[in-house]
């Protein structure tokens, strides 16, 4: 009789990623994210940049400015959208609007209640809209 072969260390998380909910997957997404940036930091120190350069595509991967992991909105964006919500008064439905898409489209109602995904278009707009409206949230010295 053959003894079982150990499941690896991969198998074991694939085993735990299936089984965990969204909520732990965002979590462990978020902490490799960061430990993948610390680890580029120091590494790879950014260059300082020039007042005058040009500003970074708000859609890059450039982690600065990363407001979706995936499909999903990170919880600082999440955070940074109802600030702007609140100052201007505005309800996801108007934000929609304003991006372009349907008013009547729920899907950034669900994504900031209940983390649910958002189509890549969305996310796209939204990384523009938010840059604008926190640009403009901020008052110029």
């Amino acid at each position: 009789m053959s003894k079982k072969a150990k499941p690896t260390p991969l198998t074991k998380l694939l085993k735990a990623w299936t089984g965990a909910s969204p909520e732990e997957r965002q979590a462990f997404l978020d902490l490799v994210t960061a430990g993948v940036r610390a680890k580029g930091e120091q590494e790879h120190p950014a260059p300082a940049r020039s007042p005058e350069s040009p500003t970074p595509d708000p859609v890059s991967a450039d982690p600065e400015i990363l407001i979706a992991n995936g499909r999903y909105l990170l919880p600082s964006t999440i955070a940074r959208i109802e600030a702007v919500m609140r100052t201007r008064n505005l309800a996801p439905t108007a934000i929609m609007a304003e991006l372009g898409f349907s008013p009547r489209d729920t899907s950034l109602t669900r994504a900031l209640a209940m983390k649910a995904a958002l189509r890549l278009s969305v996310i796209a707009e939204l990384a523009l809209w938010l840059r604008a409206n926190e640009a403009a949230a901020v008052p110029e010295e």
